[in-house]
Order: C-alpha cells, then sequence, then structure tokens
C-alpha cells in the first residue's frame, strides 16, 4: 500500500462535520464514564453525609447496577440496527438527565437502588452510540477517530469527580444533581439537531476522504473492503466464531483494567504511601491516558489493530510487574504511566475490532453481542480481586499474577482471530 492510503488511515484531517461528531461521541464517552464508573468514587459517601445512608451498602449496589447497564447496553444497541442513532441517543440522554436529577431527591434505599438503575440502563443507550457514530462516519479511519473520541472517558477520570465536588460544596446536594440532570437533558435536546447518522446526510464522504484516496483504500492490499460484508442476523452473528473470541479477547483485557484501576489506591496505600499520595498517582494516571487514547487509535491506523491490541496486553503485563514490585518512588512513576496508557486504549481496541471482522454492514450486530460478552467478563474483576485478596491474606501479588494469566490468555485468543480481507 502506497504513502498516500498508509497517511490517509492516520491523519486527522476529518473535515468540520467529521470533528463535529468526533466531539459529541468524546462528551458521551466523558458522561458515561462520569455516571457509570467516576462517579461511584463520590455519589455514595455524598448521599450517606445527606441521608445517613451506610456508604459501603450503597457502593455494593454499584454492581448489580452495572449488570442492568449490562442489559441496558444490549437492549439500546439492538436498537441501533433498525432506528436512528440520533434518536436512540437523544432519548437515552433525556431520560438519564430526568433519573439523575430525581436521584439527588430519593431519601429512601429503594428509590437510591431503582435509580441508580435506571441511570446505569439508560447511560448505557448513549454509550453505544458513540462508537457507532465512529464507524458509520470513518469505517476505514476508526482507529484514529475512535482514538480522538474516547478522550472523554479519561477525562472524566481526571475532572469529573473534582468538578463535581466543587459543585456538590458550592451549590448543594440537590442543587448539583438537579443542575448535572438538567445539562444531560438539554444536550439529548441538542442532539436532534446536532448528530447526523451518516456523512453522506451532510454530503461528505465517509472518513472526508478524497474520492480518487477512497478508490485506492478499496483496492489495498491487507485493508478490509468494508462494502463488502453482508448484513448480518443475530443467528449468523452468535454462531461466529470472531463474536466469541473478539468479545472473550477483549473482555479479559477490559477484566484486568479494571481490576487494577479499581485497587490502584489501596495498592499504593499498602506499600506506605498516604491516601492523598495514591490519588494523586491515580489522577496523574488518569490524565496520561487523554494522550493514551490518541495514541492507541493512530497504532491502530498503523500497524493493524490486532497487533495494537498484543502490545496493549503487554504493556499491561508490565504494569503488574511493576505493581507487585513497587517499592520506589521510580517504579511508581513507570507504572503510572503504563497504566494511564492502558486506560486510553481498551475502548478504542474494542470497537475497532469487530468493525475490522465485521465491516460497517455487519458492525451493529456483531458489537450488540460482542461488548455485551466482554462486559460481563470486566465486572468479574471486582469479584476476583476480592477472592484473591482473601486467599493471600491482602497481599496483592496472588490477584495481579492472575490478571497476568488473564492478559496472556486474552493474547492468545486474540492472535485466532480471522479478518475478511
Amino acid at each position: 500500500m502506497n504513502k498516500k492510503v498508509s497517511t490517509s488511515l492516520t491523519d486527522s484531517r476529518f473535515g468540520k462535520w467529521g470533528w463535529s461528531m468526533i466531539v459529541y461521541a468524546m462528551i458521551m464517552y466523558f458522561l458515561f464514564a462520569a455516571l457509570s464508573t467516576d462517579g461511584q468514587n463520590l455519589f455514595p459517601s455524598a448521599f450517606a453525609g445527606v441521608y445517613g445512608f451506610d456508604p459501603n451498602a450503597l457502593l455494593a449496589y454499584a454492581t448489580p447496577a452495572s449488570i442492568v447497564g449490562i442489559i441496558g447496553g444490549f437492549l439500546f444497541a439492538r436498537l441501533l440496527i433498525k432506528h436512528s442513532t440520533r434518536m436512540v441517543s437523544a432519548i437515552s440522554l433525556i431520560i438519564t438527565g430526568v433519573a439523575f436529577a430525581l436521584w439527588g431527591m430519593c431519601g429512601s434505599i429503594v428509590l437510591y437502588i431503582l435509580l441508580l438503575m435506571v441511570v446505569c440502563f439508560f447511560a448505557s443507550g448513549f454509550s453505544f452510540v458513540a462508537p457507532t457514530l465512529m464507524t458509520d462516519w470513518f469505517p476505514y479511519k476508526k482507529g484514529i477517530a475512535l482514538g480522538w473520541a474516547t478522550i472523554g472517558a479519561p477525562l472524566s477520570s481526571a475532572f469529573f469527580v473534582s468538578g463535581f465536588s466543587i459543585l456538590l460544596a458550592k451549590a448543594g446536594f440537590k442543587t448539583a444533581f438537579i443542575a448535572l440532570g438538567v445539562v444531560i437533558v438539554i444536550f439529548g435536546i441538542i442532539s436532534l439537531f446536532w448528530v447526523k447518522d451518516t456523512p453522506e446526510s451532510v454530503g461528505v464522504l465517509p472518513d472526508n476522504m478524497d474520492p480518487e484516496v477512497a478508490k485506492e483504500l478499496t483496492a489495498a492490499s491487507g485493508q478490509n473492503v468494508v462494502d463488502d460484508f453482508e448484513e448480518l442476523s443475530l443467528g449468523q452473528v452468535m454462531k461466529t466464531p470472531n463474536t466469541w473470541l473478539i468479545g472473550i479477547g477483549y473482555g479479559l483485557l477490559w477484566m484486568v483494567t479494571v481490576g487494577v484501576v479499581s485497587q490502584f489506591i489501596p495498592r499504593m496505600m499498602s506499600v506506605g504511601y498516604e491516601q492523598s499520595q495514591a490519588l494523586l498517582f491515580l489522577t496523574i494516571s488518569s490524565i496520561i491516558a487523554i494522550p493514551g487514547s490518541y495514541f492507541w487509535g493512530w497504532l491502530d491506523g498503523k500497524v493493524g489493530t490486532k497487533l495494537a491490541s498484543v502490545i496493549y496486553s503487554f504493556s499491561y503485563i508490565f504494569a503488574l510487574l511493576v505493581l507487585i514490585f513497587a517499592s520506589n518512588p521510580a517504579l511508581i512513576w513507570i507504572g503510572c504511566i503504563f497504566i494511564g496508557l492502558g486506560l486510553g486504549g481498551i475502548l478504542n481496541l474494542i470497537p475497532s475490532m469487530t468493525m475490522s471482522a465485521f465491516g460497517k454492514n455487519g458492525f451493529k450486530q456483531a458489537n450488540s453481542i460482542v461488548t455485551t460478552i466482554a462486559s460481563l467478563i470486566r465486572v468479574l474483576a471486582f469479584a476476583i480481586m476480592a477472592t484473591c485478596l482473601t486467599i493471600s491474606g491482602g497481599s496483592y501479588t496472588l490477584p495481579y499474577t492472575v490478571f497476568i494469566i488473564a492478559d496472556i490468555l486474552g493474547i492468545v485468543v486474540l492472535l485466532l482471530i480471522r479478518k475478511k480481507k
């Protein structure tokens, strides 16, 4: 493949409409990460302080709520197959915003649980909108486009908790929840005018490419000919080996990522650091994840999704080894760098590989199954970490060793994926 075509896969010349959709997807990733994951560092303690609930009990409810979110993600992914991306996004945002505003006014455990589940269920709706929008707009440059869009998730990790904490302190508990809920609703309404399902609807080519370059891409050896893929039924997707290979392979990598990050602060405290210092290390990792998202997207376009994923896996194996032997500041800083880079990668590699294996026509069907499988494996991280820590008497060597084995298994599974040419 000549240099002109290769460069077109890794540059960021998306055009004004393309950049508009990338920014929109970035906001989707930010909101989903803030409401479903990052906010759990803050929401339980905030509710406990106002209503007198047990914060540990509230945190425990996040697990069943996450499972409800996975179910919601699957259902919304199915809706995206037949319905407008714009409408699915707007509806899920509006209902999420209303539920979040009401959540701040609930004074009972039952309402807390129900509204948390509603928030997670509908937030999963717009979380599936982001990769769908990116693959519809950028079938060839999916890697670099997702690299930019997924920056929204680490931005949330770096800034949402501190930002919402300030809002709680300045505006008060109920006002803070209502204010954010209203912002989400307004954003949902704006989505009806902002989102464009396809580039053709605004008169531009996918990937913002010159017609001649698009022809070269279609003919280029080793690239996926997106238009050659057929539309698949749910049954066909379930019977396709790639569905399970991608779901299980990336599910294992995702599980490792969640397991490491969720216990990063306790691990740092176990080797003698104060909580404030450990939090600083995690914040630095989140900030590193911002350029890290772009890096994995660039690497995806440069060397291909499979090789980029294998490199991603080895980077986390290295990070886990550093954490096992973390005993001095130099090792800690190295660990922060690799953990941060990993945070910025998993969300763009999963849809990118699904697109590579199933093409534009098969992406929506396949993504609804692949991401559900990966998400179910991802939530095992908490149980594995808790069990291993109990067995090992609080030592992190055992759970990190288990995660290294999981990463290696993930590499083996990913290498079995076969992409249609």
